[in-house]
C-alpha cells in the first residue's frame, strides 16, 4: 500500500494529536504502510502503538550509529525518502525532524507538519 512516513521527537508525547492524524490519513489511504523511526519512545513509539492497534503494516528506519555515527539519523532518512513516501507527517522534535521535511520538499513530497498542541 501507500507509505506515510512518520517523524517526531522523543520527548514529544501528544498521544490524541499523533493518533487523530494517523487515523485521518488511514481514512484517505486505508492500506496504508507506516514508516517511523522506530525510536524507544516519543512520537515514533506512539505511532508504533498506533499501528499495532489499527492493524497497520510499519516498517521501522532504526539509525545506523556504529556504521554512520553522527550521520546516522540523517542517513535514515534518506533511506526513508528512498521508498518514496506519498507523504511525511513531522511532529515537533529537533533538526533531524526538520532535515527529514526538507528533503521530502525537494523531493516533491507532501509534508505536514504539527506543532505543539495544534
Amino acid at each position: 500500500g501507500p507509505k506515510v512516513a512518520l517523524t517526531g521527537g522523543t520527548d514529544f508525547n501528544d498521544h490524541r494529536l499523533i493518533w487523530g492524524k494517523l487515523d485521518q490519513v488511514r481514512t484517505k489511504y486505508p492500506d496504508m504502510v507506516l514508516l517511523h523511526g522506530g525510536s524507544p519512545k516519543g512520537a515514533e513509539l506512539i505511532a508504533a502503538k498506533w499501528a499495532e492497534a489499527r492493524g497497520v503494516t510499519q516498517v521501522a528506519f532504526k539509525p545506523d550509529w556504529t556504521k554512520h555515527a553522527k550521520a546516522a539519523p540523517f542517513k535514515r532518512n534518506d533511506a526513508m525518502l528512498d521508498v518514496l513516501p506519498v507523504g511525511v507527517l513531522v511532529f515537533p522534535g529537533t533538526g533531524i525532524q526538520e532535515n527529514l521535511a526538507d528533503k521530502a520538499k525537494k523531493l516533491g513530497i507532501p509534508v505536514m507538519k504539527f506543532e505543539k498542541g495544534a
